[in-house]
């Protein structure tokens, strides 16, 4: 992870063509596993999780020594923010102060949380749509660390897990999907109902039991058992290239059919980032959605969308404060947060 005085660089990610993340931002595939004989990290004592973290730390320093494990207890609290703000960590692992660690490969692309809700958590991260590259990133990783750790395993079931929704492969597949345009033509509700009839979840961009903030949604997969990886990535990148469609199908249609709706709320935005004082996350959020959008079909001048990405993440209350070179209060982050975006976009007009 690398962070500037500016606070341009953010996560690093790899290089995919600038239009495969317009509508889909990221795309991530994690593997659940726990090791045979030890209690999972909720039923454990802090010596079982201790003992877990250790066997980890050595499959890792024999196998990817570069990623290197760092116990959760020994982070300081402004940098477990941006890391959970960067979505390679979860909250979930914050609160396990005893026995929880995290490797973070240096560009992005991997990482392990150890002791969550399972004795491992193997992520794969890539841009766009490209799911292949997030589960090579997974799978490699997974393959080499069980070299060395006898994972809990069933010949009937697969892969057992602390929650019985992740029995089987243990995987997840999911993607970051923007969806503003379905969201201002109104059409955004039956896009989730259909999702969830298909047996995907849809969730907002923290999470678990999060909201659609900004309308930025993750979808992913919700059956882990009855069949094999391969088929759970191919199903959800077909179904979300199919939700990209419809959303680049609702930004033409904006434009063709009601371009003031599109107008007025890229300039309600600018206006409010460009002129206010006080700006919470959550507000700041929405508003840089619609400059997303307006970046997105070249409407904004000065702006890119991997501008709008950087913001979006360089906003946010870790990322501020380090930024910036403080400690401070909500309602000071409030303020400074206001007077960072302004000067940011202060450039930025619309070409409509």
């Amino acid at each position: 992870m690398i962070l500037t005085p500016e606070g341009q660089a953010v996560v690093p990610q790899p290089a995919v063509p600038a239009e495969a993340v317009t509508i889909a931002m990221s795309c991530r595939v994690r593997l659940a596993r726990n090791l045979a004989g030890e209690r999972f990290p909720d039923w454990a004592t802090e010596r079982d999780r201790e003992r877990v973290l250790g066997a980890v730390r050595e499959a890792l320093r024999k196998e990817a020594p570069e990623l290197g494990m760092v116990p959760v207890a020994g982070v300081e609290a402004r940098e477990r923010d941006i890391l959970c703000e960067s979505h390679l960590i979860s909250k979930e692992l914050l609160e396990r102060a005893a026995g929880g660690g995290m490797a973070v490969a240096q560009d992005g692309t991997v990482c392990v949380m150890v002791n969550e809700e399972d004795h491992l958590r193997i992520q794969g991260f890539a841009q766009g749509l490209d799911m292949q590259a997030a589960w090579r990133c997974a799978d490699e990783l997974d393959t080499r660390l069980e070299r060395h750790l006898a994972y809990a395993w069933s010949p009937r079931l697969g892969y057992l897990t602390a929650c019985p929704s992740n029995v089987g492969t243990g995987l997840r597949a999911g993607v970051m999907l923007h969806l503003l345009g379905l969201r201002l033509l109104g059409e955004i509700d039956p896009v989730v109902s259909a999702l969830e009839r298909m047996r995907l979840l849809v969730r907002g961009i923290g999470g678990e039991g999060s909201e659609a903030a900004g309308q930025i949604y993750q979808v992913s997969n919700m059956d882990t058992l009855g069949t094999d990886e391969a088929g759970i990535i191919r199903r959800v990148t077909r179904i979300c290239s199919e939700v990209v469609r419809q959303e680049h199908n609702a930004r033409v249609r904006l434009l063709q059919e009601s371009p003031l709706v599109l107008v007025d709320c890229l300039a309600r935005s600018l206006s409010v980032l460009q002129n206010a004082r006080l700006l919470t996350t959550a507000e700041a959020l929405e508003f840089l959605s619609s400059l997303r959008l307006g970046a997105a079909m070249g409407l904004c001048t000065r702006l890119k969308v991997s501008d709008v990405d950087a913001l979006i993440l360089m906003m946010q209350p870790g990322h501020l404060q380090k930024g910036l070179g403080a400690v401070m209060t909500s309602d000071e982050r409030d303020e400074m947060r206001a007077d960072f975006l302004s000067r940011k976009v202060a450039r930025v007009k619309l070409k409509c």
